[in-house]
């Protein structure tokens, strides 16, 4: 039972991760003319990126932990 739950916390870590990746890529935008460059980000999406991504390692950390302990 803790071999499942820890690959499943290391399947939902790995996916939070890149999906928090990816939003974090996409929070800004940004304009360049001549030399003048205009850039904007999403404070709100950026944040949601990193919860996403601390949320990711800490399911990663405790699946990793779950799987060794299961062996002994």
């Amino acid at each position: 039972m803790k071999r499942n739950m820890g690959l499943l916390l290391i399947v939902l870590g790995l996916a939070a991760g890149i999906y928090g990746f990816t939003k974090l890529q996409d929070s800004g935008g940004g304009v360049q003319i001549g030399e003048l460059e205009i850039s904007a980000q999403d404070t709100g999406t950026r944040n949601q990126a990193y919860i996403l991504l601390g949320g990711g390692a800490l399911a990663l950390i405790l699946g990793v932990t779950l799987m060794s302990r299961s062996r002994s």
